[in-house]
């Protein structure tokens, strides 16, 4: 599935989510970086689809991460 198809699905399924959001936590690390097609686009599977769901419903906290003492 596409970017714009992922999209749709986080979108009837009650989260708005913009592409730029999608990027950001693939390149941060938050989501798993997907498989990508011969034009160098993603192409996100049924997994990636459930990964973005569950990072989207509980995003992280801005700011720096507590080091631990």
């Amino acid at each position: 599935m596409t970017l714009s198809e992922l999209l749709c699905e986080l979108r009837s399924s009650g989260l708005s989510v913009a592409a730029h959001q999608v990027h950001y936590a693939v390149q941060a690390g938050y989501l798993p970086r997907p498989a990508m097609d011969g034009s160098g686009r993603y192409r996100f599977a049924a997994s990636d689809l459930s990964a973005c769901r569950k990072h989207f419903k509980n995003p992280p906290k801005p700011g720096r991460k507590k080091q631990p003492a």
